[in-house]
């Protein structure tokens, strides 16, 4: 069992929105977080946190680069406890009868094989210890499916399969897997992609971060293969 801080955490897509208050929140309480993104930008980053984030470039959607990348997280840190996979998109517009088959594709290449390659190279060191925590962003639209966006809804349902099944084949090693499911998150893209909307129903990327810390601490240990539902108001 790892303590609750000091941890080696990896939150992919963890430098903007959502990801930007995940990598907050855990190097708030000493965790070291390695924040893999395509690229290496430190948004905006609390200053006194910088010294716990380590920026890693990698293209999670790419089996070798993942492989690499977290290889390299386990050189550095020592050991893996906590992923977190935030990475992820929305494309949505058509009905299935018109749906491209580049705009599944593309979902199913951010929203679902980025967890599966994250969730599967993690797991491989977090095995050996016999302990770890893995967190799924899947999505609200995963349950309450939307018509004009079935690859995002197909896509996010992925997930949840995923976590679900990872849960059963991790609980020898004591490794939960859990998925939590926001609906639309108060984040500065969101509001100016939706500027009539009433943000003050939307859950705000704080709320949903402790949430997520919440599933990777020892209280949450009698829980895995659970999909946490983080609708906001709404």
């Amino acid at each position: 069992m790892a303590s609750e801080s000091g941890r080696v955490v990896i939150v992919s897509g963890g430098a903007g929105g959502v990801g930007l208050a995940v990598t907050q929140i855990f190097a708030g309480q000493g965790d070291r977080v390695f924040v893999v993104e395509r690229e290496a930008a430190r948004g905006n980053i609390a200053p006194h946190l910088n010294e716990r984030i380590i920026f890693t470039p990698a293209d999670v959607s790419d089996e070798a680069s993942v492989s690499a990348t977290l290889d390299g997280i386990q050189a550095q840190g020592g050991r893996v406890d906590v992923l977190v996979n935030v990475v992820g998109g929305y494309m949505a517009g058509q009905p299935v009868h018109e749906l491209d088959a580049a705009t599944w594709d593309a979902m199913m290449t951010l929203n679902l094989r980025t967890a599966f390659l994250m969730s599967k190279h993690a797991a491989r060191h977090m095995i050996p210890r016999n302990w770890g925590r893995i967190i799924n962003f899947s999505a609200r639209a995963a349950r309450d499916t939307a018509a004009n966006a079935g690859a995002y809804a197909v896509s996010k349902a992925g997930v949840l399969a995923l976590t679900e099944v990872q849960a059963k084949e991790l609980v020898p090693f004591h490794i939960t897997v859990n998925a939590i499911l926001p609906s639309i998150v108060d984040t500065p893209a969101n509001r100016a992609a939706m500027p009539n909307a009433d943000f003050s129903r939307w859950p705000k990327a704080e709320e949903v971060a402790r949430v997520v810390r919440f599933l990777a601490s020892d209280d949450a240990a009698l829980i895995s293969g659970a999909g946490i539902p983080v609708y906001g108001q709404w």
